[in-house]
């Protein structure tokens, strides 16, 4: 399952004018749905598979919109976009929405309902929590305080957390925090606010969180233990490829000899409608096998929109047919959620309901304003080149063909279902000296779970948005790769954020080259922070970015 739904403000670089929606929240809770009350359902099919009722069943009041996105691309499988129009003003701007894919459309439409949920029940979890601290400052406290009252074994480390490079935060900075679990026991431990919350309105007026809200580790499913495992998943995928793949691409092919018939049969597919995929290994840490896969339309003419050519799938699996099955799966789903999101409006209107678009634009809106203006405007440079262009930006690195990785030396194990995957996933990380806190979003009386995952240690958005810790620096040096450097710090040269007994593990202060970062990511940055959909065909078609760009 992918991100595909509308994030207040998450996920952005800039300092935000979001006071006003703040203060909102500090003075007006939002309004619950009434389970088993009726819901306006439109778009989706009169049989919903029982996953699909549970999750709609806790989700606030609202509209539910959805529509079938296959038509965009001629793989055909199942995309499932499902969008909630939300009632409440309190929400003003969000439009929460998901897209799920699947061999069939049961599949497809249980990950689009599951990714709302996941996405917007966590705000209304931590809501009370926002109210109960109140608009001023005064219950903020350091790791150090919290560590004097209750304990080291209490309270996550900021120093772990994958603080950005050259971060003023320390063990004692005052910081919000809130109460996550660890898994291994079920004791309570203190989480920063930080990296447990995942959209604006979930932090107080005046609160500037140490990094950019994101949604790695977040999971959702018929209970807990289901959601944890899912967002844990998540957190190994994006941890072991982060610095292997899209600007830093190792060109690591599978040789895909002895897969199994279903992927064997989607792969052929693939080649008989022109389009060429290529699987890619990323690592076997943990022993979990986690690869992606990308690819290209033969013949130019006729990709979709040329934005589609950015589509990969990933995914982490101990068992690496599985693993090969999502990742094909979801590539031909970003082709469409892609195309979808990011191409020509009038190619968007052609699978949704009448006037859909436009209704998510001008209720978006709100939010398109306050987005990451890096993303835009990349994504604005990227809509004005023809597929040709854009497959040659991408040959170099996501199209690149270095070496080959026998897929039958992957590691595998058998896991049947989402429990057992999970469980896996949870066994090795705390082997592995990992401590695994998850943050309840479930909502009151059962039916479903989501959760927040966090894990002290692993990492990601690296090349991004420059959140680094020892687990990312030490791949680094292993690679005697110049974006980390020893010796003075200088404006771009800037120290990774450690604890004192890493910093003594290397031998003195690892520093991050953050220009050199920026140069590689490049052009490429649309592969690592899109813009809300529709946002850049809307601002290029309908307010004159086009006339303006053809006339530079």
């Amino acid at each position: 399952m992918g991100r595909g739904g509308s994030r207040i403000g998450t996920d952005m670089t800039e300092t935000l004018d979001r006071d006003d929606r703040v203060r909102h929240a500090t003075l007006a809770a939002p309004r619950a749905y009434r389970r088993g009350a009726p819901r306006v359902i439109e778009g989706l099919p009169e049989r919903l598979p029982e996953p699909v009722r549970a999750y709609l069943d806790v989700l606030p009041e609202g509209r539910v919109v959805g529509f079938n996105l296959a038509g965009l691309d001629r793989t055909g499988i199942p995309v499932w976009f499902v969008a909630l129009f939300l009632e409440d003003p309190f929400y003003v701007g969000a439009m929460p929405s998901g897209i799920g894919y699947g061999a069939t459309d049961d599949e497809a439409l249980i990950g689009a309902v599951a990714e709302i949920a996941e996405n917007l029940m966590p705000s209304v979890a931590l809501l009370p929590r926002l109210r109960a601290r109140g608009g001023d400052n005064e219950d903020q406290r350091s790791y150090h305080d919290l560590v004097r009252v209750y304990g080291a074994g209490a309270v996550a480390d900021p120093l772990t957390l994958g603080l950005p490079a050259g971060s003023p935060v320390d063990r004692d900075t005052p910081l919000d925090w809130t109460k996550a679990i660890r898994a291994r026991t079920g004791e309570s431990v203190w989480a920063p606010l930080d990296v447990a919350a995942t959209d604006y309105f979930e932090l107080r007026q005046g609160y500037q969180p140490f990094t950019n809200l994101i949604t790695n580790g977040l999971g959702a499913g018929p209970d807990v233990d289901f959601a944890l495992g899912h967002g844990l998943l998540e957190m190994l995928q994006r941890d072991g490829n982060g610095l292997l793949f899209r600007a830093l691409d190792q060109g690591v092919m599978l040789d895909l000899d002895g897969i199994g018939p279903e992927t064997r049969a989607m792969l052929d597919r693939l080649e008989s409608l022109g389009i060429r995929a290529l699987p890619k290994f990323a690592t076997d840490q943990f022993g979990m096998t986690n690869l992606y896969v990308v690819g290209y339309d033969e013949d130019p003419a006729r990709t979709p929109a040329p934005i589609a050519l950015s589509a990969c799938g990933e995914a982490c699996d101990p068992d690496r047919e599985r693993a090969l099955r999502k990742a094909l799966l979801e590539f031909q789903a970003a082709r469409v959620r892609k195309t979808f999101g990011h191409g020509p409006l009038a190619l968007a209107d052609t699978v949704a309901p009448p006037g859909y678009v436009e209704s998510f634009i001008q209720k978006a809106l709100p939010s398109l304003d306050l987005e990451e203006s890096r993303a835009l405007q990349a994504m604005l440079a990227w809509i004005d080149l023809s597929p040709a262009e854009l497959r040659g930006v991408l040959s170099e690195t996501v199209y690149s063909q270095a070496s080959t990785k026998a897929f039958s030396d992957l590691p595998t194990t058998s896991a049947p279902d989402g429990h057992a995957r999970g469980k896996i996933a949870r066994e090795r990380l705390e082997a592995a000296g990992f401590d695994v806190l998850y943050v309840d979003c479930s909502p009151p009386g059962g039916g479903i779970g989501v959760v927040k995952a966090i894990v002290p240690g692993l990492e990601v958005e690296t090349m991004s948005y420059y959140r680094i810790g020892e687990r990312n620096t030490q791949k680094l040096i292993e690679r005697d790769h110049p974006l980390i450097r020893f010796g003075t710090p200088t404006d771009t040269l800037l120290p990774v954020r450690l604890t004192p007994e890493a910093i003594e593990r290397f031998g003195g202060q690892p520093l991050f080259d953050v220009a050199l970062a920026e140069q590689i990511v490049g052009s490429h940055y649309p592969l690592y922070r899109e813009p809300e959909s529709h946002h850049a065909p809307f601002r290029y078609e309908r307010q004159g970015r086009r006339a303006e760009r053809r006339s530079a």
